[in-house]
């Protein structure tokens, strides 16, 4: 019974681990909000937020953004 309850929160903690990668869809900061770099990001197909004038983007397409709108 012991071994069953260690397994299972042994599991518990590696799957938590795999779920909260970078991979989530957690958003950056990139840069003010000008009509310049949202066709830049439309063109490219990034996804991406306006909050409060800034651009926000998933953190797992910064390279890309970099790559394009630099």
């Amino acid at each position: 019974m012991k071994e069953l309850i260690t397994t299972g929160l042994i599991s518990l903690v590696i799957l938590s681990a795999c779920s909260s990668d970078s991979s989530s869809g957690a958003y950056v900061y990139w840069t003010e909000k000008t009509d310049n770099q949202i066709q830049q990001l439309d063109h490219a197909k990034i996804n991406y937020e306006i909050r409060h004038g800034d651009i926000w983007i998933r953190e797992k397409d910064t390279r890309k953004v970099v790559a394009c709108c630099s």
